[in-house]
């Protein structure tokens, strides 16, 4: 049996799917590098602005105060006050000392200051709200001084104390700085003052002025003196809506039957009378 055997020099090309032509390896290569580049550029860029929000921003800008609660002080006037003892850019800000200086304005009861990132405070404040008003000597001038229900004396800074608020005069002290406390025995006076402002203010409309009697062993009493009347009324400490009713029946009253009444007593549950000598 013979064998038979048969040799071509013809070899089958069978292509390779997995092999890549050389001109489509050069392309995808110059793809990738290209890819790269961009995602280099992009991810500089984003550095770049991460410095400039990060540091760039807080350290150079000027810081941007943004004042809230105000009702009748000034953004201007605090802003001022703020530039000249704080840090004008956000990174050097002291809160603390912000805090400090607004604190020395007597108007102001709280004051709270926050930064915020990258350039930006808010101040929150809360002014006092005024119940009366006293006379005080400031610069060798008598000027109006607000006072508020805890007894605290701040100025107007300018402008003109709302013609409801009372005047109380004959307070002890013995000189007058912006913010300072009168003597604690006036608290409950201001208190009452302060829920007769709440109830009806229309009452403190009927009267001038009140003065304070100083009494023995720290003590004080009240004279009324009536806008529209030249007789004084005299009560007990404790001021309140009835004792205001009262007084105005009573001027009623002696007004027609006594003419030439100089002061009217209310005081210890009962109604008595002085004429004018």
């Amino acid at each position: 049996m013979s064998e038979n055997y048969m040799y071509s020099d013809f070899t089958p090309y069978y292509p390779n799917e997995n092999e890549q032509r050389p001109d489509v390896k050069a392309k995808t290569k110059s793809k990738i590098t290209v890819l790269k580049v961009l995602v280099f550029l992009l991810g500089a860029v984003l550095v770049l602005e991460g410095l400039l929000y990060l540091v760039v921003i807080p350290a150079t800008s000027q810081v941007r105060v943004t004042f809230i609660g105000l009702q009748n002080l000034r953004a201007e006037d605090l802003g001022k006050k703020l530039s000249l003892h704080c840090d004008s850019r956000w990174i050097g800000f002291d809160t603390a000392v912000a805090v400090a200086q607004l604190s020395s304005y007597g108007a102001i009861e709280s004051v709270s200051v926050e930064k915020r990132f990258p350039d930006k405070v808010f101040v929150k404040i809360k002014e006092r709200i005024p119940v009366a008003v006293t006379l005080a000597e400031v610069n060798g001038k008598t000027c109006p001084v607000q006072i508020d229900k805890n007894g605290v004396l701040f100025k107007s800074d300018g402008t003109v104390p709302p013609s409801s608020l009372p005047l109380i005069s004959g307070l002890e002290a013995d000189s007058f700085f912006d913010g300072m406390h009168l003597d604690s025995k006036y608290r409950s006076l201001l208190e009452r003052v302060s829920l007769i402002q709440d109830s009806n203010p229309a009452y403190f409309s009927a009267v001038s002025e009140i003065k304070v009697l100083p009494k023995e062993y720290g003590n004080y009493e009240l004279a009324l003196y009536p806008l529209y009347s030249k007789v004084r009324v005299l009560t007990d400490r404790n001021l309140c809506e009835s004792a205001l009713q009262s007084m105005m029946l009573v001027l009623e009253m002696v007004k027609g039957l006594r003419p030439n009444v100089s002061e009217v007593d209310l005081r210890y549950g009962a109604v008595s009378y002085k004429l004018h000598s």
